[in-house]
């Protein structure tokens, strides 16, 4: 199944990707993104996968840790310690759409209603 990124996703990817190049290289960077391309990739092919979540109080909506999605990856392209989660729901025409990515140390329900918003 496709998947696809809201604006606010593409916004939130890039400064993540931005930070995470700043903070540890851009070597780092590019690994963060195969891991964010392999955990929407895996949303989207198994929306109710093992380890996605639905997300309390928001319906419809769920949650999937991109630690998850590390073994798809070879060893050396491996993130060591993910901090994020995809937020994300299946829209009406079965398409994922991709609302967010958050950290994991937010209130996951927030975040979820703020991704919502800012579709």
């Amino acid at each position: 199944m496709p998947y696809r990124l809201t604006a606010a996703a593409e916004q939130q990817i890039d400064l993540i990707l931005l930070r995470s190049a700043q903070a540890f290289g851009m070597e780092a960077a590019l690994r963060y993104n195969l891991l964010i391309v392999a955990a929407a990739s895996a949303v989207a092919n198994d929306p109710e996968r093992v380890g996605s979540r639905a997300v309390a109080r928001v319906p419809g909506v769920r949650a999937y840790s991109l630690r998850l999605s590390r073994t798809k990856l070879v060893p050396s392209d491996r993130v060591g310690v993910p901090r994020h989660l995809i937020i994300y729901r299946v829209a009406t025409d079965g398409v994922v759409e991709i609302l967010g990515l958050v950290h994991d140390r937010m209130v996951l329900s927030r975040a979820a209603r703020r991704a919502i918003r800012d579709a």
